[in-house]
């Protein structure tokens, strides 16, 4: 069995353990400019610890070779929040509070090009990568700050920051709302899940919730459904495309301290259209089938199956919340028609595995911890089906995607 850490979906920031992953971009900026190719390409970092701290790599490929060797990619910096949109990859660095494009020429090299800077904005809040509307049109968002910068990814300049409502609870120590991911819907609406980490355990909020923008009216609307209590900051993506609002480990911590008597459940999953609404016919508690005391995340949903992530119903809290997170977990596909439980043994000979990008529809997976010690990336292929794409030398892998 493996504990609370093992699964982690966090996109191309897994291994920051939902934090925001400062980065420093300094090492590339003195490089010279290689020029932008049109080549198609496949990128992927690889995350190096060594002597003096972690170190973040990127290459570009046509497409992954069988060893992915940090020693032949560009050399980003240390702790790099890394993604990529349309043409470029992109670096966010949180301590100069700059974004940098870089450019992939034809022969696969990698230089840094223009880059952004949101000194000056009043923006004071942590936020996550920006949402890509398109080549022109992109935003950040500060919700704590009930702020908005919009900026155009060719110019690489901002214009326009946007004064919105301010999540709720999130200036609220107790409770600690916020929003990390957001993602651009078919709707013309950009969601964002909204979570909470409280340290007053009975606060947490009774129910699930999401921000939703309005591209066009350049409004924010927080939008609530009390089938559930408040759940992560990102959410499990179908493989067709869908969105599901998941349940969140801090939610099911805060109810094993709570003295809250009868809340909603905090091991369900809720729907989410493009609209920016709560699918009022689609709900399911995983907690009864899969007999658990709770479920601390579902990682994915493939098909109708999900994968979920959970303690059993022998469990009993430590003294210490924060003895909680070592608790061992174990793992099972739910199909959420028939409510069947299926074991899932697919990552144990890999350890502690992770979502690092989708590349045309197909989800892939960096790991660490692996028993024989390899960092590989695995590309998915059913709901309990997964191939090793290649074999990372010397770290392991946190992002890839795909340019032109």
């Amino acid at each position: 069995m493996k504990t609370n850490r093992f699964f982690i979906k966090h996109a191309a920031l897994a291994l920051m353990s939902l934090t925001f992953a400062l980065t420093s971009c300094s090492s590339d900026e003195s490089k010279k400019d290689e020029g932008q190719g049109n080549n198609p390409a496949v990128i992927a970092s690889v995350r190096v610890n060594t002597p003096g701290g972690r170190v973040f790599y990127l290459g570009a490929y046509d497409k992954f070779p069988s060893t992915l060797d940090y020693k032949t990619m560009t050399e980003i910096g240390p702790g790099a929040t890394i993604y990529s949109y349309g043409e470029h990859p992109y670096v966010w660095n949180g301590t100069a509070s700059t974004l940098t494009k870089y450019n992939v020429s034809n022969d696969m090299k990698i230089s840094a090009s223009d880059a952004l800077s949101l000194t000056g904005t009043g923006v004071s809040g942590t936020f996550g990568p920006p949402a890509f509307v398109s080549e022109t049109e992109a935003y950040f968002f500060a919700l704590n700050d009930g702020k908005i910068i919009k900026f155009n990814p060719t110019t690489m300049a901002i214009t326009e920051t946007i004064a919105v409502t301010p999540l709720p609870l999130s200036n609220d120590a107790a409770v600690k709302t916020s929003t990390y991911m957001s993602y651009v819907t078919s709707a013309k609406k950009i969601i964002l899940p909204v979570a909470a980490t409280p340290t007053d355990f009975n606060k947490f909020p009774q129910y699930a919730q999401i921000a939703v923008f309005d591209i066009a009216s350049k409004a924010v609307t927080y939008v609530k459904d009390t089938r559930m209590s408040m759940g992560y900051d990102t959410f499990a993506k179908g493989n067709d495309g869908t969105l599901y609002y998941r349940p969140s480990r801090a939610t099911s911590l805060s109810l094993d301290y709570s003295t809250v008597k009868g809340a909603p459940p905090a091991g369900g999953m809720l729907k989410v259209n493009p609209n920016g609404t709560f699918d009022p016919n689609f709900f399911v508690d995983l907690k009864a089938p899969l007999n658990a005391h709770s479920v601390n995340v579902v990682a994915y949903v493939h098909g109708d199956k999900a994968l979920a992530q959970y303690l059993d119903n022998t469990f009993t809290p430590p003294a210490k919340p924060a003895d909680w997170y070592n608790a061992p977990t174990k793992f099972a596909l739910v199909d959420l028609k028939t409510l069947k439980v299926e074991p899932f043994t697919s990552f144990e000979k890999y350890g502690t595995v992770y979502s690092v990008g989708t590349i045309d529809g197909a989800e892939y997976y960096g790991n660490i911890t692996a028993p024989d010690g390899k960092f590989s990336l695995l590309k998915q292929k059913g709901a309990a089906d997964f191939e090793a794409v290649s074999e990372a030398l010397g770290g392991s892998v946190i992002f890839v995607g795909k340019l032109r």
